[in-house]
Protein backbone atom coordinates (compact mmCIF):
# COMPACT_ATOMS: atom_id res chain seq x y z
CA UNK A 1 0.00 0.00 0.00
CA UNK A 2 1.23 3.12 -0.88
CA UNK A 3 2.26 5.83 2.39
CA UNK A 4 4.22 9.10 2.05
CA UNK A 5 5.93 11.55 5.30
CA UNK A 6 5.13 14.95 5.84
CA UNK A 7 6.01 16.86 8.87
CA UNK A 8 5.11 19.86 11.18
CA UNK A 9 7.89 22.77 12.87
CA UNK A 10 7.55 25.51 14.49
CA UNK A 11 11.06 27.21 16.35
CA UNK A 12 8.91 28.92 19.97
CA UNK A 13 10.74 31.69 21.30
CA UNK A 14 8.95 31.16 25.09
CA UNK A 15 7.34 28.37 26.61
CA UNK A 16 4.08 27.52 25.08
CA UNK A 17 0.89 26.00 26.51
CA UNK A 18 -0.85 23.77 24.16
CA UNK A 19 -1.05 25.14 20.73
CA UNK A 20 -1.20 24.30 17.48
CA UNK A 21 1.94 24.60 15.55
CA UNK A 22 3.40 25.12 11.62
CA UNK A 23 2.73 22.80 9.01
CA UNK A 24 6.46 22.51 6.85
CA UNK A 25 6.35 23.89 3.72
CA UNK A 26 5.82 20.89 1.37
CA UNK A 27 5.92 20.33 -2.11
CA UNK A 28 4.05 17.21 -2.61
CA UNK A 29 1.01 17.75 -0.59
CA UNK A 30 -0.69 21.09 0.35
CA UNK A 31 -0.03 22.91 3.68
CA UNK A 32 -1.14 26.05 4.97
CA UNK A 33 -0.53 27.63 8.36
CA UNK A 34 -0.63 25.14 10.94
CA UNK A 35 -2.47 22.42 8.70
CA UNK A 36 -1.22 19.53 6.92
CA UNK A 37 -4.12 18.57 4.71
CA UNK A 38 -4.39 14.97 4.43
CA UNK A 39 -4.74 13.59 1.34
CA UNK A 40 -8.21 12.05 -0.42
CA UNK A 41 -5.92 9.23 -1.37
CA UNK A 42 -4.16 8.20 1.92
CA UNK A 43 -7.16 9.18 4.33
CA UNK A 44 -5.35 6.96 7.38
CA UNK A 45 -2.74 7.49 9.77
CA UNK A 46 0.61 5.23 9.75
CA UNK A 47 2.44 6.76 12.46
CA UNK A 48 4.06 9.40 13.97
CA UNK A 49 6.57 11.18 16.06
CA UNK A 50 7.05 14.26 18.07
CA UNK A 51 10.56 15.75 18.77
CA UNK A 52 11.31 18.94 21.15
CA UNK A 53 13.88 19.45 23.83
CA UNK A 54 11.14 20.90 26.43
CA UNK A 55 7.66 19.09 25.25
CA UNK A 56 5.92 18.59 27.56
CA UNK A 57 3.01 17.63 25.79
CA UNK A 58 1.56 17.07 22.46
CA UNK A 59 -1.82 15.89 20.80
CA UNK A 60 -3.06 15.36 16.62
CA UNK A 61 -6.32 16.72 15.70
CA UNK A 62 -8.62 16.28 13.02
CA UNK A 63 -12.55 16.92 12.52
CA UNK A 64 -12.58 12.88 12.34
CA UNK A 65 -10.23 12.41 15.17
CA UNK A 66 -12.35 15.18 17.48
CA UNK A 67 -15.55 13.05 16.77
CA UNK A 68 -14.08 10.44 19.26
CA UNK A 69 -10.81 11.81 20.58
CA UNK A 70 -7.34 13.25 19.33
CA UNK A 71 -4.33 11.51 19.58
CA UNK A 72 -2.33 12.38 22.91
CA UNK A 73 1.07 11.24 21.44
CA UNK A 74 3.13 8.97 23.87
CA UNK A 75 6.26 8.57 23.77
CA UNK A 76 7.84 11.62 22.35
CA UNK A 77 11.56 12.39 21.44
CA UNK A 78 12.66 14.80 23.95
CA UNK A 79 15.73 15.86 22.04
CA UNK A 80 16.09 17.72 18.68
CA UNK A 81 16.91 14.56 16.77
CA UNK A 82 15.59 11.35 16.90
CA UNK A 83 18.37 9.56 18.77
CA UNK A 84 19.22 5.75 19.16
CA UNK A 85 15.56 3.66 19.10
CA UNK A 86 13.86 6.93 18.57
CA UNK A 87 10.58 6.62 20.73
CA UNK A 88 7.66 6.94 17.33
CA UNK A 89 4.64 5.50 17.48
CA UNK A 90 3.80 2.92 13.98
CA UNK A 91 1.13 1.56 13.24
CA UNK A 92 1.38 0.39 9.95
CA UNK A 93 -1.31 -3.06 10.30
CA UNK A 94 -3.49 -1.01 12.10
CA UNK A 95 -3.81 2.79 10.76
CA UNK A 96 -5.78 4.84 12.44
CA UNK A 97 -8.79 6.98 9.62
CA UNK A 98 -8.03 10.44 10.33
CA UNK A 99 -10.12 12.06 7.27
CA UNK A 100 -9.00 12.59 3.56
CA UNK A 101 -9.46 15.93 2.53
CA UNK A 102 -9.21 17.65 5.72
CA UNK A 103 -6.51 19.68 7.93
CA UNK A 104 -4.35 18.14 10.62
CA UNK A 105 -2.93 19.53 13.27
CA UNK A 106 0.19 19.19 15.83
CA UNK A 107 -0.33 20.19 18.99
CA UNK A 108 2.52 20.65 21.19
CA UNK A 109 2.72 22.42 25.11
CA UNK A 110 6.34 23.15 26.02
CA UNK A 111 8.34 24.13 29.15
CA UNK A 112 10.96 26.38 27.38
CA UNK A 113 11.53 27.89 24.19
CA UNK A 114 11.88 24.64 21.86
CA UNK A 115 12.37 23.48 18.34
CA UNK A 116 9.59 21.48 17.60
CA UNK A 117 9.15 18.73 14.52
CA UNK A 118 6.42 16.44 14.26
CA UNK A 119 6.52 13.97 11.41
CA UNK A 120 3.18 11.77 10.19
CA UNK A 121 3.02 9.07 8.15
CA UNK A 122 -0.01 8.51 5.69
CA UNK A 123 -1.42 5.27 3.93
CA UNK A 124 -4.74 4.26 2.55
CA UNK A 125 -5.02 0.83 4.06
CA UNK A 126 -3.37 -1.94 6.42
CA UNK A 127 0.63 -1.74 5.20
CA UNK A 128 1.54 -5.61 4.52
CA UNK A 129 5.01 -6.50 4.86
CA UNK A 130 7.01 -8.23 1.79
CA UNK A 131 9.33 -11.08 1.73
CA UNK A 132 11.98 -11.73 -1.16
CA UNK A 133 15.22 -12.07 -2.02
CA UNK A 134 15.89 -8.39 0.07
CA UNK A 135 19.89 -7.46 0.03
CA UNK A 136 20.86 -3.24 0.77
CA UNK A 137 22.86 -1.02 -0.74
CA UNK A 138 24.57 1.83 0.10
CA UNK A 139 24.33 5.39 -1.38
CA UNK A 140 26.08 8.84 -0.64
CA UNK A 141 24.97 12.26 -1.07
CA UNK A 142 27.53 15.81 -1.47
CA UNK A 143 23.83 18.35 -0.94
CA UNK A 144 24.08 21.41 1.40
CA UNK A 145 21.23 21.06 3.22
CA UNK A 146 18.87 23.82 4.77
CA UNK A 147 17.85 23.54 8.16
CA UNK A 148 14.07 22.91 9.35
CA UNK A 149 13.50 22.67 5.29
CA UNK A 150 13.04 19.86 2.78
CA UNK A 151 16.38 19.76 0.48
CA UNK A 152 16.51 17.39 -2.74
CA UNK A 153 19.50 15.45 -3.34
CA UNK A 154 20.41 12.79 -6.23
CA UNK A 155 21.92 9.93 -5.02
CA UNK A 156 24.95 8.09 -6.10
CA UNK A 157 25.14 4.04 -5.31
CA UNK A 158 28.51 3.03 -3.99
CA UNK A 159 27.73 -0.42 -6.22
CA UNK A 160 26.35 -0.08 -9.80
CA UNK A 161 23.05 -2.14 -9.59
CA UNK A 162 22.49 -5.02 -12.26
CA UNK A 163 20.19 -3.44 -15.50
CA UNK A 164 16.30 -4.41 -14.41
CA UNK A 165 14.10 -2.50 -11.61
CA UNK A 166 13.90 -2.87 -8.45
CA UNK A 167 11.33 -2.60 -5.13
CA UNK A 168 11.88 -0.01 -2.24
CA UNK A 169 11.53 -2.29 0.62
CA UNK A 170 12.98 -0.43 3.45
CA UNK A 171 15.26 2.80 4.19
CA UNK A 172 17.72 3.86 6.82
CA UNK A 173 19.58 7.60 6.37
CA UNK A 174 22.33 8.74 8.39
CA UNK A 175 23.96 12.68 8.08
CA UNK A 176 25.29 15.18 11.03
CA UNK A 177 21.73 16.33 12.15
CA UNK A 178 19.21 14.45 9.82
CA UNK A 179 15.69 14.15 11.33
CA UNK A 180 14.32 12.60 8.50
CA UNK A 181 14.41 11.38 4.98
CA UNK A 182 12.39 10.63 2.14
CA UNK A 183 12.66 9.23 -1.36
CA UNK A 184 11.15 10.89 -4.67
CA UNK A 185 10.48 8.68 -7.59
CA UNK A 186 9.77 9.68 -11.12
CA UNK A 187 6.72 10.23 -12.07
CA UNK A 188 5.18 8.93 -8.24
CA UNK A 189 2.75 11.27 -6.42
CA UNK A 190 4.27 9.98 -2.85
CA UNK A 191 6.96 10.37 -0.96
CA UNK A 192 7.95 7.45 1.84
CA UNK A 193 10.60 8.19 4.19
CA UNK A 194 11.93 7.09 7.46
CA UNK A 195 13.26 9.20 10.48
CA UNK A 196 17.08 10.10 10.29
CA UNK A 197 20.09 8.82 12.07
CA UNK A 198 23.39 11.14 13.07
CA UNK A 199 25.69 8.39 13.77
CA UNK A 200 27.00 5.02 12.64
CA UNK A 201 25.53 3.16 16.18
CA UNK A 202 22.46 4.97 16.45
CA UNK A 203 19.52 2.34 15.23
CA UNK A 204 17.35 3.11 12.56
CA UNK A 205 13.68 2.13 13.17
CA UNK A 206 13.26 -1.77 12.94
CA UNK A 207 9.70 -1.23 11.20
CA UNK A 208 11.54 0.73 8.40
CA UNK A 209 13.52 -2.00 7.28
CA UNK A 210 13.86 -5.29 5.27
CA UNK A 211 10.20 -5.18 4.03
CA UNK A 212 8.14 -4.78 6.78
CA UNK A 213 6.49 -1.37 5.93
CA UNK A 214 5.79 -2.52 2.62
CA UNK A 215 6.41 -1.36 -0.87
CA UNK A 216 7.75 2.07 -1.11
CA UNK A 217 8.49 2.20 -4.25
CA UNK A 218 9.69 1.17 -7.66
CA UNK A 219 12.42 2.25 -10.13
CA UNK A 220 14.80 1.30 -13.13
CA UNK A 221 18.41 0.97 -12.55
CA UNK A 222 19.40 3.57 -14.38
CA UNK A 223 16.93 6.23 -13.37
CA UNK A 224 16.75 5.86 -9.08
CA UNK A 225 14.96 7.71 -6.81
CA UNK A 226 16.35 11.44 -5.24
CA UNK A 227 16.25 12.50 -1.42
CA UNK A 228 14.36 14.88 0.49
CA UNK A 229 16.56 15.50 3.42
CA UNK A 230 15.14 17.05 6.94
CA UNK A 231 17.89 18.27 9.05
CA UNK A 232 18.27 20.68 12.21
CA UNK A 233 22.18 22.16 10.34
CA UNK A 234 23.63 22.92 6.96
CA UNK A 235 24.92 19.18 6.70
CA UNK A 236 26.86 18.40 2.72
CA UNK A 237 27.43 14.64 3.40
CA UNK A 238 24.64 12.17 3.75
CA UNK A 239 24.23 8.09 3.76
CA UNK A 240 21.49 6.89 2.36
CA UNK A 241 20.93 2.55 2.85
CA UNK A 242 17.87 1.14 0.25
CA UNK A 243 16.69 -2.17 0.95
CA UNK A 244 15.65 -3.31 -2.33
CA UNK A 245 14.30 -6.87 -4.10
CA UNK A 246 15.11 -7.02 -7.84
CA UNK A 247 11.64 -7.80 -10.01
CA UNK A 248 13.00 -7.97 -13.58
Amino acid sequence: MPFTLAAFYESTTAAVTLSKIDALADPHIRVSGNDIWVPEALPMLAGYMVLGSHITRARLESPTLRTLVPIDVFPFVLGTEPGSSPPAVMQPHAPKPIGGGEALNLLVSASAADKIVGLVWFTDAAISPVTGEIFTVKATCSETLSAYEWTNGALTFTESLPSGRYQVVGMAAKSAGLIAARLVFPGYAWRPGCPGCDAYNEKPLREMRLGRFGVWGEFDHDLPPTVDFLSLSADTSEEVWLDLIKIA
